[in-house]
């Protein structure tokens, strides 16, 4: 690969990275339009692009990361923008990546979710999920360089999340594998509707196809 490898967390976005393409051989992404959602440092969109995807856009919204993305990785387009909005400004593609975003947000869950349905063919989507049977959104203060803009995030309910996807015609696969397992963080737990948000650790992946 002739990209910079990540310093942030390097081995859990490896895992991410070869989760997917335990899913999807290589060649899947080969000539792709690729969407990468909250890049922080734009290394999983760079990544794709060395794998051959036609092009790749990496949207931040610190500045400071933003700023680190275009100088690590020229290859990808890269834009500075907020994503907690209620509009989509970014058109279709072939494939989203929307890795450790959402429960970043404070507002606009629903139509940010609803947005990236909408414009996309496949979605990889991950997130920290609030332990809740219940469809419903836990918040909290947070901050930090890769935090909530705003300081407050919305962390989802797996129904939260699930009852968005049901509203297309998508076809959608919740995994709590291990495999994905690095550092703190965790996909394989077992919900138990302790309504408790005990750390960051507690996450689950999704993969979304358009019928």
């Amino acid at each position: 690969m002739a990209i910079h490898h990540s310093t942030y967390n390097p081995e859990w976005q490896q895992k991410r990275i070869d989760f997917m393409l335990s899913k999807y051989p290589k060649e899947f992404f080969h000539g792709k339009r690729i969407l990468e959602l909250g890049a922080f440092n734009g290394y999983i969109g760079a990544y794709f692009k060395e794998l051959g995807a036609e092009k790749v856009c990496s949207i931040e919204g610190r500045l400071e990361n933003y700023l680190n993305m275009v100088s690590m990785y020229p290859m990808i387009e890269c834009v500075h923008a907020n994503l907690d909005i209620p509009t989509w400004e970014w058109g279709n593609w072939d494939i989203i990546i929307n890795f450790g975003l959402y429960y970043h947000l404070e507002k606009y869950h629903k139509e940010h979710l609803e947005n990236c349905v909408k414009h996309c063919n496949t979605m990889f989507f991950e997130s920290v999920i609030f332990d809740s049977f219940d469809a419903e959104i836990y918040f909290r203060n947070e901050a930090g360089q890769d935090q909530s803009l705003s300081n407050v995030g919305g962390y989802p309910s797996t129904s939260y999340v699930e009852n968005i996807f049901k509203q297309f015609p998508v076809t959608y696969e919740k995994f709590t594998d291990g495999v994905l397992n690095k550092y703190v963080h965790h996909y394989d737990w077992v919900d138990l509707n302790t309504k408790v948000l005990s750390s960051d650790a507690m996450r689950r992946f999704w993969i979304v196809n358009k019928l």
